[in-house]
Order: structure tokens, then C-alpha cells, then sequence
């Protein structure tokens, strides 16, 4: 074992001393990104603050062209329409309409829940009423039926009069006792006699049916007048208590839950509208346009491209993870541009990626530099070279 370890060890120092004199001869490599004692230069592409490849998100015709390469863009403004939107635009139109009707409604459930709430509290003030007459009515078997004098009172007063008013009837009719019965004024007279008479009669049954017990149905009667205005006062005090705080909120629920599906329907319907447009998702300018009037367009191809180039970045594309231990946000840095090797502008680190990307079996990061003072010469894409200073 100690014989092999020793022959290991003499191998390593053989091939040692070879690596040592080929190092003493000069040879000439290249290595990207560049490291030297003092600094780290990088590839890196221009781009600008924001830029896009626009789609269309339906499938169609190409109906209208509104911009060229180079034109100047306001956020939201159309740049290119397809043909054949009508049905989705009568289907906005249908879904507004919905809406429009939805809000209304919505709208009246809440201006009238005063009104419904007043109505709630009369509802609930007669059934009260009528529960209180229920009770007061109410009869006990072994209790006549009526206990109250007052209504005693005025029964015997009506037998009364009634009394008089057959006694005067009586007296008219006399006054044609030799009269032919065919009299008209005699039947008159007989008529008015009869009625009263029929009249003292009913008074007088009302009188001794109040003073007599009532039958077993007449309390079964009255105990059910009382259940049914019960039940219909604790329906009134449920209804008003469901009022008096506002609207009713099951309709309440369902006039808004209707508002909110046409809002959502509409939504969708205006989705669909401009999925027949591109509109500009900022300001800035048309880059490149790769459509034409009549020709298919689909989501698959891109259409417009356009950029916002307020601002200038640099994105690296070859620092490994031994360079960007190196390399710190707010690090100032030298970029110079490789079609226009006269110019050196200076940059500033603003972003450093957290995900790495695998090439060639090297791990790359993406480093973003802000360019200040921009030459108006430097165009989307265009090489340059970062001079990263090492970190100390």
C-alpha cells in the first residue's frame, strides 16, 4: 500500500514539472469573459427600457395597418385591426345591455326599500291588531259569550228601539186597517212592520245567545281565529324585521349577484372585441411591422414590434458564476460598442438575475446595466463590451 502511494506521489510531481515548463512557453489563448487582476469584461447586447412583440389574439383577416416603421406611440393607441369583429361587437353591445338593465334594477331594489320597509311596519301594526281582536274574541267553554257589559249594554239598547220602532210600525199600519190590502201605501206601511218586527227578533236572539255557553265548535273556532292571526303576526314581524336595516337581502343578493355576472359578461365580451386589435401597451415607437392589409394573422406570429427607449440597457450574456461573485448592484462600469468603436459611454449595475442559465456546460448569469447618456447612434441589439471593475 505505502509502495503505491508512494508511486501516486511521484507521479503527481512528474507531471507537475511538465505543466511548469509548458507554462514557460508563451502561448496565445482567448478567453470570454475576459479576467484580468483588475477587471472582468463581459458580451452584452442593447436593449431597450421596454420592448415587445405584438400578436393578435384572434384569428382573421388583417383589415387595417395604422402605423409604420418608426412612427411615434401613445399607450393604448390602435395600431392594426382584423376584419370580421361584428359578432363580437353584437355581443358587447347584447352584454351592456344586460348590465345597463342589471344596475337598474339594482338600483330601484334600493331607492324603494324605504317604501317596502313602511309597508312591512303597517303589515306588521294590522296583524297585530287583528291578533289582539282574536284574542279578545276568544271563547272558553264553561264562559258565556260575552262577559263584557259595555256590548251587554248595547244590545239590550237595541232591543229597545227596536221595541219602538215595531210599536210606531204597528201604529202606521193600523191606519189602514180598513183599507184594500192592494193599497200600495198599506203594503208600504206592512212592509215597514214586518222588518221591524224581524229586526226586535234578531235582537232579542242576540241577547240570549250571548248569555248561553258556546258549543264546543264555537271554540275550536275561536281558538283557530287566534293560531291563524298568530302565525300571520309572527310572519309580519319577520318580514319587517328583515326590512327596517335596508333592502331585503335575498333580493338584495340577487340583483347584485346579477350585476356583478353582466359585469363579468361584459368583460369578457370586450376581451373578445379587442382580441380583433393590437393596441400599443405603451408609449414609444414601432420597431418593425410584419404583417399586411388582407393578409391571415393568427396569435402564433407576431405582428408589430415596438419599443419604449426612454432609456438604454446593456444585458450581459457570458458572465460565469466565477465572474459575478465580482459584480455588485450600483457597480459603475465602462461599455463600449463594438459598431462604433470610437465611443465609450459608462453604465451603472441595476439588476443581477437570481436563475442561472446553462450553456456549453458553463453556468451564466445576466447582468443589467443602465447606460448613461446614450448615444442616439445605438440601435436595439446592437454588441458592445463591459468592463466590470473587480471588486476589492
Amino acid at each position: 500500500m505505502k509502495k503505491h502511494l508512494v508511486l501516486m506521489v511521484s507521479i503527481m510531481m512528474a507531471a507537475l514539472l511538465l505543466i511548469g515548463c509548458k507554462a514557460a512557453t508563451p502561448v496565445s489563448s482567448e478567453a470570454t469573459p475576459v479576467t484580468s487582476p483588475d477587471v472582468v469584461i463581459a458580451e452584452a447586447h442593447f436593449v431597450p427600457e421596454q420592448n415587445l412583440y405584438l400578436s393578435f389574439l384572434a384569428q382573421g383577416r388583417v383589415a387595417e395597418i395604422l402605423v409604420t416603421k418608426g412612427d411615434q406611440i401613445s399607450k393604448g393607441q390602435v395600431l392594426a385591426k382584423l376584419s370580421d369583429s361584428e359578432p363580437a361587437i353584437a355581443n358587447l353591445t347584447t352584454a351592456k345591455l344586460e348590465l345597463a338593465s342589471a344596475e337598474q334594477a339594482l338600483n330601484t331594489l334600493l331607492r324603494t326599500s324605504d317604501l317596502a320597509t313602511a309597508q312591512a311596519q303597517l303589515n306588521l301594526a294590522t296583524a297585530q291588531d287583528a291578533y289582539n281582536k282574536a284574542v279578545w274574541n276568544r271563547k272558553d267553554i264553561d264562559t258565556p259569550q260575552v262577559t263584557d257589559q259595555n256590548k251587554i249594554d248595547a244590545i239590550n239598547a237595541s232591543i229597545i228601539i227596536a221595541q219602538d220602532k215595531v210599536e210606531k210600525a204597528q201604529k202606521e199600519y193600523d191606519k189602514f186597517s180598513e183599507t184594500e190590502d192592494s193599497d200600495p201605501l198599506k203594503a208600504a206601511a206592512l212592509n215597514n212592520l214586518a222588518q221591524a218586527k224581524m229586526n226586535l227578533r234578531n235582537a232579542q236572539n242576540n241577547l240570549n245567545y250571548n248569555y248561553l255557553d258556546p258549543s264546543n265548535q264555537d271554540v275550536l273556532i275561536s281558538d283557530g281565529n287566534v293560531e291563524v292571526a298568530k302565525a300571520q303576526l309572527a310572519d309580519a314581524q319577520k318580514e319587517y324585521d328583515r326590512l327596517k336595516d335596508g333592502p331585503d337581502p335575498e333580493k338584495l343578493a340577487v340583483a347584485q349577484a346579477r350585476v356583478d355576472n353582466a359585469t363579468a359578461q361584459v368583460a369578457a365580451a370586450q376581451y373578445a372585441v379587442d382580441n380583433y386589435e393590437i393596441k400599443a401597451p405603451f408609449t414609444g415607437i414601432v420597431a418593425d411591422v410584419n404583417i399586411a392589409v388582407s393578409q391571415q394573422a393568427s396569435p402564433t406570429s407576431w405582428a408589430i414590434a415596438v419599443i419604449n427607449p426612454s432609456n438604454w440597457y446593456v444585458d450581459t450574456s457570458d458572465l460565469t458564476e466565477y465572474d459575478i461573485i465580482n459584480v455588485t448592484v450600483g457597480d459603475t462600469v465602462t461599455v463600449t460598442v463594438d459598431a462604433l468603436p470610437e465611443l465609450e459611454l459608462t453604465g451603472t449595475v441595476e439588476e443581477i438575475s437570481l436563475a442561472p442559465k446553462i450553456s456549453a456546460g458553463d453556468i451564466l448569469y445576466t447582468v443589467r446595466i443602465l447606460v448613461q447618456d446614450p448615444d442616439p447612434r445605438i440601435k436595439w441589439g446592437m454588441t458592445a463590451e463591459v468592463t466590470f471593475p473587480l471588486s476589492e
